[in-house]
């Protein structure tokens, strides 16, 4: 799936997220499991054990061998969550001193928010999780589109698709006319479209739609308070996400990703 935008420097920005289906005990459900993220000609890609490539050059997962910039941006990790197993990456686009050139294009006191990338991977469940914070204007696709409120914007900018989630994620495939971040092309491609859970009833989940706060009505009482208890620290759908996704994957350290708190 795709998300773009144009950063100060004059350089595009894409972001792709790749997901799995899995079938849980519980409940079917789909994750991200790999992002990969392109500036100008750079890549950069990480995979669901954590592993980090750039421009297909793998760097151990260690702080060793970390980089410390992709794209002349500035980019660290760390290790986060309560037991510090979860790798975080940040890459930060509003350095003004890009390449050791000042960036004529922005001022630091035009900044409303700083700009940044985020990706979260768990190398136990293999979940990744990734936004884009910042002074955004003119981002498109599934991570950012600024002005489109609560819609759900396809691709022309103006049709709502808010209501079939089916449509709106098969809308933002990356399609066969533009560029391939992954170093593996994984099917499906476009202009074959996504493949989707059948649920018991026999409509289609989408894959990528990985938060429905669904209860399991055979579940033992105390597991369901087990679950509220790990995720007693995260608010409103937040916390109910954490609840689901504790769930379905059957793993209490789940909640231990402060991406619940964003």
């Amino acid at each position: 799936m795709l998300s773009r935008h144009s950063l100060s420097s004059g350089s595009l920005l894409s972001v792709h997220i790749r997901t799995t289906r899995m079938d849980g005990e519980l409940a079917p459900y789909s994750y991200i499991s790999g992002a990969a993220v392109g500036i100008g000609n750079n890549v950069l890609e990480v995979q669901q054990d954590g592993s980090l490539f750039v421009n297909g050059k793998h760097h151990i997962n260690n702080n060793a061998s970390h980089p410390t910039e992709f794209a002349t941006y500035p980019f660290s990790k760390n290790m986060i969550g309560k037991k510090k197993k979860i790798t975080q990456y940040v890459l930060n686009l509003t350095d003004t001193n890009i390449g050791g050139v000042q960036d004529k294009h922005k001022d630091l006191a035009t900044i409303t928010k700083p700009m940044a990338l985020t990706i979260h991977v768990n190398p136990k469940t293999h979940m990744l999780f990734v936004k884009i914070d910042g002074d955004i204007h003119d981002g498109i696709g599934l991570l950012d589109n600024p002005l489109a409120g609560n819609r759900l914007l396809g691709r022309d900018g103006v049709t709502d698709m808010s209501k079939d989630w089916k449509k709106y994620g098969e809308e933002w495939q990356v399609r066969d006319t533009e560029p391939k971040l992954f170093q593996e092309h994984r099917a499906p491609q476009y202009p074959d479209v996504c493949i989707y859970h059948l649920s018991d009833d026999g409509l289609s989940k989408k894959t990528h739609h990985l938060r429905r706060c669904l209860l399991y009505d055979g579940e033992d009482n105390n597991v369901k308070v087990t679950r509220e208890t790990v995720c007693e620290d995260f608010v409103g759908v937040n916390k109910d996400n954490c609840v689901y996704d504790v769930m379905v994957m059957g793993d209490l350290e789940v909640a231990e990703d402060p991406c619940y708190s964003i």
